[in-house]
């Protein structure tokens, strides 16, 4: 059967971050139920009243294979979390009928079809009848022959291009986001000090954003000279600043 690996990194992005919400609903196999529910325990001890939402879409892991013949070592199987669900099923079934995988997931039909393709196209899963596509009445069974010249084998290259233009796009928004955090911080200093040392503003800066992001202090004196091209402040003498009311 499958073997899941133990380790698992899990990164936790605030609320305001632009990733799109789930596009279906998704069972996790238990293997993957119990470390989200051994992290939320963590969490909650941690920050009690918030709420956490597990962005399946964006998850991936690896998986070694233990059942393919002729093979001294197992492959090891990078996979989307969507196709590692599938395949878990395979540790309980021989065989599973597309509707069986459906109920036992709940992806919707245009999740799960794309993620069966890409097994069947790897020859990791068979269909029958041989060559059909997924579908209702279509049954799906293992390759126990499976044959590949790499000993890790990435299943999730085509799920993981449509990830990174979705990553490519968060990534501008969240710089975008940032740097109108920054200017934020930085008028309302000034507005209040009226005056201040260009250092000691960088730092106010600092102080003010870490909680929502680790600012670069490159980027907040690059947000500080388009706040003086835009006459929000301007440069005095002694390297000191000065509100423009």
């Amino acid at each position: 059967g499958f073997i899941f690996g133990n380790g698992i990194g899990i990164q936790q992005l605030p609320r305001f971050w632009p990733l799109n919400a789930p596009s279906t609903e998704f069972i996790p196999p238990t293997e993957i139920v119990k470390t989200a529910e051994r992290f939320q325990h963590f969490y909650f001890d941690k920050h009690s009243g918030r709420k956490l939402t597990w962005l399946w879409q964006l998850c991936k892991g690896e998986m070694k294979a233990n059942y393919i013949k002729n093979t001294k070592v197992p492959y090891t199987f990078q996979v989307s979390t969507f196709q590692m669900g599938i395949l878990l099923l395979y540790n309980e079934h021989d065989s599973l009928d597309y509707d069986e995988i459906q109920k036992a997931t709940k992806l919707a039909n245009e999740v799960l079809e794309p993620n069966i393709s890409l097994l069947l196209k790897a020859k990791v899963l068979i269909a029958s009848p041989e060559g059909s596509k997924p579908a209702s009445g279509v049954s799906f069974t293992l390759n126990h022959n499976f044959k590949h010249k790499k000993v890790k084998v990435n299943l999730n290259l085509a799920i993981k291009s449509e990830q990174k233009t979705e990553a490519d796009d968060t990534h501008k928004t969240i710089e975008e986001d940032r740097k109108l955090l920054l200017q934020s911080a930085i008028v309302r200093i000034m507005k209040s000090r009226k005056k201040m040392k260009h250092v000691q503003l960088v730092q106010e800066v600092i102080q003010q954003v870490k909680a929502r992001f680790p600012p670069k202090i490159p980027d907040i004196k690059k947000n500080i000279e388009a706040l003086m091209e835009k006459d929000y402040i301007e440069r005095l003498d002694n390297d000191e600043l000065a509100y423009i009311a």
